[in-house]
């Protein structure tokens, strides 16, 4: 890493670029406090973007819990095709390689936590299935592990063909700023941010699709502590599905699990986002 500092009363902000799997150059953000309890990296979702959980980096940091969050590839200031990956796996390897940069960063005596967006969440619950990370629990805020509402038949049929043809051609996501949050101010900055690209390729979603099935497939491997932040109004993903998954997992692991009622996606961002990040301090503090 190559940091860049800035400096916000007791939260340190930097920024800088690591190399991602094929080579890409990949962007992260960090806010940092002298005297950190906890570090937490956070890995945002589709067509997202870091700087978007800057408000979640200065809070946390505010409350001696380090931020790190770095652009997927694909997104935001981060190399690569935007809104496509080759193979799922890639990002799982990219989240590996952060890790450990974020490791030797920090103290290895600081517990360090993990917390993954909509996509994002798809992305921590595969990784923490595959890899021996060390970290001391997972976050899950609307995790993607069903579109709702139900993708209809067809659509899928016909991204399995275009992932034949068309691999990386750039589609429409189908994601409605109006549902990410009831905070207007949140939709317009959305709508207007030129790094919020709103685009899926063919092979993205059929590998994000295969991802779906293996986390289930795979949610054995699972045994770190779990935080699931579900929207209760959820138009994006599906919160049943993802509450009974949380569910499955109770018996044989420590689970909380909390439906925010009435909630849009971004339970980051909505009614001022001010409960899930209460939730998220607490639950690490209480695992620190």
């Amino acid at each position: 890493m190559n940091p860049q500092v800035r400096h916000s009363a007791a939260v340190h902000e930097s920024d800088g670029k690591f190399e991602g799997v094929d080579g890409l150059h990949l962007y992260y953000r960090a806010w940092e406090t002298p005297v950190p309890v906890a570090g937490l990296i956070v890995v945002h979702g589709l067509s997202d973007h870091s700087a978007r959980f800057a408000h979640l980096g200065r809070r946390m940091a505010s409350n001696q819990i380090n931020v790190y969050a770095f652009d997927l590839r694909g997104h935001g200031v981060s190399e690569g095709r935007r809104g496509h990956a080759t193979r799922f796996d890639h990002f799982l390897q990219d989240l590996e390689r952060f890790r450990r940069e974020v490791e030797s960063i920090t103290s290895r005596a600081m517990p360090l936590f993990i917390l993954g967006h909509s996509m994002g969440g798809l992305i921590v619950l595969r990784y923490i299935e595959e890899y021996d990370t060390g970290l001391r629990g997972a976050i899950l805020s609307s995790p993607w592990l069903a579109t709702g509402p139900s993708i209809p038949r067809w659509k899928i049929l016909g991204a399995g063909l275009l992932n034949k043809l068309l691999p990386a051609l750039p589609i429409d996501a189908g994601i409605d700023p109006e549902y990410i949050s009831h905070d207007p101010g949140v939709v317009a900055q959305y709508r207007e941010d030129p790094l919020v690209h709103r685009k899926i390729t063919p092979r993205l979603f059929m590998e994000a699709s295969a991802a779906m099935g293996l986390v289930l497939h795979r949610s054995d491997r699972i045994s770190m502590p779990l935080l699931f932040l579900l929207a209760g109004d959820d138009q994006i993903v599906d919160t049943r599905k993802s509450e009974a998954f949380a569910r499955s997992l109770v018996p044989r692991a420590d689970v909380t699990i909390r439906v925010l009622p009435d909630y849009y996606h971004e339970v980051l961002n909505d009614f001022g986002g001010a409960q899930a990040l209460s939730e998220v301090r607490s639950w690490i503090n209480g695992r620190s």
